[in-house]
């Protein structure tokens, strides 16, 4: 069943319809979370919210955009509200074992790997919440351009123009932190 006919039988209250929806995007909602939250529990309370505000809303869908797009709008709003409040109270996201399991390679070739994935992770962390969400999307989770401007409310040119200065300052990130390691 298309996500449209899933929606509008949502909103005239089928709950077994936004089980399938659930079923359908819960690992990708979760992923974005994990992804921004950097950490298992706090990704997995965040997908609950997620859900939850999405049943409590879906009267509210108006099929402008992809269902999907406004789940993922739903995801990183909540997430970049939650990292803002953490960041006011002085307790960010910790920084845990996101990170992808051995693929066979040498123990030492996995600690490095490990290492640099993990360095990545400390940069895309270090981002403001609107640069890491756009690069969680586009980088990580493969958004096309289209999706993510229907996510941020933007236009093409724009969502270009934001990725291209988010990879910027993820750049310059990256650059410090292997200048501070060569000096070590």
């Amino acid at each position: 069943m298309e996500d449209a006919e899933l929606v509008r039988l949502c909103q005239d209250g089928d709950m077994a319809a936004f089980e399938q929806l659930f079923r359908k995007y819960q690992e990708r909602v979760y992923s974005t979370a994990l992804r921004m939250m950097n950490n298992q529990d706090d990704a997995m309370d965040l997908t609950q919210d997620i859900f939850l505000k999405a049943y409590q809303n879906i009267g509210k869908f108006r099929f402008t955009a992809a269902f999907s797009t406004w789940l993922y709008r739903l995801a990183v709003n909540l997430c970049i509200d939650e990292l803002r409040k953490r960041k006011k109270t002085g307790n960010p996201a910790p920084l845990e074992e996101a990170l992808s399991e051995s693929d066979g390679n040498t123990p030492e070739d996995n600690v490095i790997s490990s290492d640099t994935e993990r360095q990545v992770w400390k940069a895309i962390n270090s981002l403001k919440e609107k640069d890491r969400a756009i690069i969680v999307l586009r980088d990580i989770e493969g958004l096309s351009y289209k999706e993510i401007a229907e996510v941020f409310k933007c236009s093409l040119g724009r969502v270009k123009s934001r990725i291209h200065e988010a990879r910027q300052r993820l750049k310059i990130v990256l650059e410090k932190e292997t200048e501070l390691l060569g000096e070590s």
